[in-house]
């Protein structure tokens, strides 16, 4: 019952973020820079050490290269849906599809680490109580920037407020769906640490490829890298926190 409970309240900081992030829609260069250090630096900060965390536990006979390899994979992977996926015409029409494809896989993958959230405090509690109101700290200090992530992404690469509060509702309930699956079908630890490498390459990809220069192509002003900057030390700050 505890980790339900505290599952909840990560869900309710994931939606009290995303509509907080529908007010700045104005701001929508500074919006995309943020969103674009915070990705890049949750991959380096809070995903990669998550994943490295998850495989030692798992005790299985992986290294740490093979969740690195697994990060590029999800970094050139993305790369590669890009290139099979683009179509010639007119270069600014070719660039607005790639960045609203960015922004629904940038949400879909924060979707997924909200749902192995769940699958963490699941398998944190199943240790014991102390260690799972550790994990569920923790999870709950980060979770109101996955949703100011989330609705950020995909309103400021084309979607629509609806599709981004809907996206939005998808990632503050995932980490029940998560606590639910790791309740009655416990996943390996090494599975779920190649999934986090895996997100954590396409969250690199979207960040320094797609958002950084639609960031700068929305806005001309010497302002946008203080905006990508403040992004990575906010994470930074959660991320020390919740250590």
């Amino acid at each position: 019952m505890t980790a339900l409970l505290l599952t909840g309240c990560t869900c309710a900081m994931t939606f009290g973020g995303g509509l907080l992030a529908l007010r700045l829609e104005a701001y929508r260069a500074f919006v995309i820079a943020f969103a674009a250090g915070a990705l890049v630096a949750s991959a380096l900060m809070d995903v990669i050490p998550d994943a490295l965390e998850l495989l030692t536990r798992s005790g299985a006979p992986l290294h740490h290269h093979h969740l690195m390899f697994a990060c590029s994979l999800g970094f050139l992977s993305f790369y590669l849906l890009e290139q099979v996926t683009h179509t010639p015409g007119d270069p600014h029409d070719s660039v607005t599809a790639e960045i609203g494809q960015a922004g629904v896989w940038g949400a879909a993958g924060i979707g997924v680490h909200s749902l192995l959230d769940g699958v963490a405090i699941g398998e944190a509690f199943h240790a014991g109580a102390a260690v799972g109101w550790i994990v569920a700290l923790a999870v709950t200090v980060h979770k109101f920037a996955d949703g100011v992530s989330t609705v950020s992404i995909l309103v400021t690469t084309g979607r629509s407020s609806s599709v981004a509060q809907s996206m939005l509702l998808v990632t503050a309930l995932a980490p029940l769906v998560g606590l639910t699956l790791q309740t009655l079908v416990p996943l390996p630890l090494s599975v779920l640490a190649l999934f986090l490498a895996w997100f954590s390459g396409v969250f690199l990809y979207l960040g320094s490829a797609a958002l950084i220069p639609a960031a700068h192509a929305a806005s001309q002003s010497r302002w946008v890298p203080a905006a990508t900057l403040s992004g990575v030390a906010v994470v930074f700050v959660v991320s020390r926190a919740a250590a």
